[in-house]
């Protein structure tokens, strides 16, 4: 058969199979922009790159000039949907603000799949294929005279919007909250968990180390201190002796166990508060909360109760034990969520309740001896 009338044969034959090829992938290409798409469109755009040699030299000519046109419309529309679904995320992420924080002060499930998100899409499945696809994206929007971005400055750019907006979001949604311990609650998670599932992570480093500390981990610790200074430094406070070195003899025995009856309420008040509307789910922070509680509380207790025994019905109060075996059980609660595993969160350590205006000013800042050091390990949840 004559070598020109053979590719014109085989292009009229191949045509209706690939305008049903081409359809398929243009209908998902302008299918609805949901972010979850983005890896089926990377996918089908790794997939056509693959194709291209072959395609070209199979169509090459004439003759296969309208389907070669096709293939790269079909690309350009990969291309732009892909880039729009990606950048759409940093916009939903930011439009999600309206919506009301968690009820007990955990980790917002849209943090959660944002994160894990990104954490996938800088696997090596994809970390290559959005690069490509962000590069074409802006070579072709700035002119290939433009001065291109290193490959790392591009993805950390376009990564690291997300993720501010991601953190916007989570100081707008901590003042959404009535009461007042529930936004140091609040961010000590979600922070925490930022940090920790970032943390040697492909993400973590892209951004960086330095700043992921400065910025999540720090102000989650920072989040931690201000969660003991307000939960517990008023219950603390109660049993201030202060006081009562400037009452006479007459009146010491009344506010002595005035004292012990408003820490007693005070303390039943507060667990059960507790138990109620705070929730830890990572289960170290959780315990390291714990102990930091007990270290504040039980000291205090003991103190003033022994010091006092003589003006007190001991039996009548709750012992240091009841105390300590109370914080236990509080902390102990059943976790729906997985654990997110160790985390060495160092919230320094009330030693002045009635001093309002001491609190972390980051790594610099002294941290009380008191919280132990645990190893860390990166979260799975």
């Amino acid at each position: 058969m004559d070598g020109v009338i053979w590719p014109e044969c085989f292009v009229k034959i191949a045509d209706k199979i690939m305008a049903v090829f081409f359809r398929f992938g243009e209908g998902v290409a302008r299918s609805k922009k949901e972010p979850q798409k983005l890896f089926k469109l990377l996918d089908m755009f790794e997939s056509l790159e693959k194709l291209k040699p072959e395609f070209s030299e199979i169509f090459a000519g004439e003759a296969g000039a309208d389907i070669c046109s096709r293939f790269r419309e079909l690309e350009k529309l990969l291309v732009h949907s892909s880039t729009k679904v990606f950048f759409e995320l940093g916009l939903q992420i930011e439009a999600n603000q309206d919506v009301l924080p968690p009820q007990d002060g955990s980790v917002p499930k849209l943090v959660r799949y944002a994160i894990n998100y990104l954490k996938y899409l800088l696997t090596d499945a994809y970390s290559a294929t959005i690069i490509r696809v962000l590069r074409t994206e802006q070579i072709w929007k700035a002119g290939v005279l433009s001065t291109p971005e290193t490959d790392e400055n591009l993805l950390k750019d376009a990564m690291f919007n997300i993720v501010d907006a991601i953190r916007r979001n989570v100081e707008s949604k901590k003042l959404r909250y009535k009461d007042k311990v529930l936004p140091h609650v609040f961010v000590m998670n979600t922070y925490w968990y930022i940090y920790m599932r970032t943390r040697s992570t492909e993400l973590g480093k892209l951004i960086g180390d330095q700043y992921m500390k400065k910025t999540y981990k720090i102000v989650a610790e920072e989040s931690a201190y201000s969660y003991q200074k307000q939960a517990w430094g008023p219950l603390v406070k109660m049993l201030d002796k202060e006081e009562l070195k400037r009452v006479d003899k007459d009146g010491l025995t009344a506010m002595i166990r005035g004292k012990m009856e408003a820490f007693t309420k005070g303390f039943d008040d507060i667990t059960q508060r507790h138990k109620s509307f705070y929730h830890i789910p990572d289960a170290d922070l959780r315990e390291q909360m714990r102990e930091a509680t007990m270290k504040l509380v039980v000291p205090a207790y003991t103190e003033f109760l022994n010091n006092f025994a003589s003006s007190l019905h001991v039996k009548s109060y709750p012992s240091p034990e009841y105390i300590e075996d109370t914080l236990n059980q509080m902390f102990e609660v059943v976790d729906h969520h997985k654990s997110s595993g160790k985390s060495s969160l160092r919230p320094r350590q009330m030693r002045d309740t009635s001093d309002g205006s001491k609190s972390l000013s980051g790594e610099q800042s002294r941290r009380s001896k008191d919280f132990r050091r645990s190893k860390t390990s990166a979260i799975d949840t």
